[in-house]
């Protein structure tokens, strides 16, 4: 018996897990700006490690930095936020209050940041200052950020088109946000390049809804 098939009525997607991706407006003007500023802020600072693996990492105050309050990138990044909530509580207007902290990274040569998630937060998000072209560097997916499935057991049995992970090209002024619960890594690369990005964690401290 062949069975009448419509996504729509017969097929549902479960467990989803949401990826926003955003572009920053006149990216190619603002992201310059503030690739100086983080490397100056390379120079001057000894900075810390985290997931990253012979790259810089600033401290994660880099929402005050004074240097960079021409970008407004704390409100770029909660307009991010309340995005993804929208579109994943179903609720379009709504109050949030939220912690948020945000620091850069600088990966040259050989440099890589090793799979992590970022605990006690709700959402996390990443915006690419300084992407190079990497596309003829003999390191496989080059410079990409890498999603790993987070669905464990499924790797018991391998169905047709099964992927490990979601590998992603950085490209300048885009914005990537997810679950803080998701891992994910960035790949290392050869190339006498820098790339450079600022990543962000918010938590959600208290979210009432605004009844119309």
């Amino acid at each position: 018996m062949q069975l009448p098939f419509n996504p729509r009525k017969n097929l549902r997607q479960i467990f989803a897990t949401p990826l926003g991706s955003f572009e920053v407006p006149g990216a190619a003007e603002l992201m310059p700006k503030i690739a100086r500023v983080v490397l100056a802020k390379e120079k001057a600072e000894k900075g810390m490690n985290r997931s990253n693996k012979g790259g810089w990492h600033s401290e994660d105050t880099l929402l005050n930095w004074k240097e960079l309050e021409f970008a407004d990138l704390a409100d770029t990044f909660r307009s991010s936020v309340a995005h993804m909530i929208a579109s994943t509580s179903g609720f379009a207007k709504f109050n949030v209050d939220l912690t948020m902290s945000a620091w850069a990274n600088v990966n040259r040569a050989g440099a890589f940041n090793s799979p992590h998630i970022h605990p006690n937060n709700h959402w996390s998000g990443v915006l690419y200052v300084q992407a190079p072209n990497l596309e003829d560097d003999p390191f496989e997916k080059a410079g990409n950020i890498e999603i790993q499935d987070p669905r464990g057991p499924i790797n018991m049995v391998r169905s047709p088109g099964q992927k490990d992970a979601l590998s992603i090209e950085p490209k300048q002024g885009m914005i990537l946000i997810f679950p803080s619960w998701l891992l994910h890594c960035v790949n290392s690369f050869s190339k006498d390049v820098v790339r450079i990005s600022i990543a962000f964690n918010a938590r959600i401290n208290q979210f009432q809804v605004i009844k119309s």
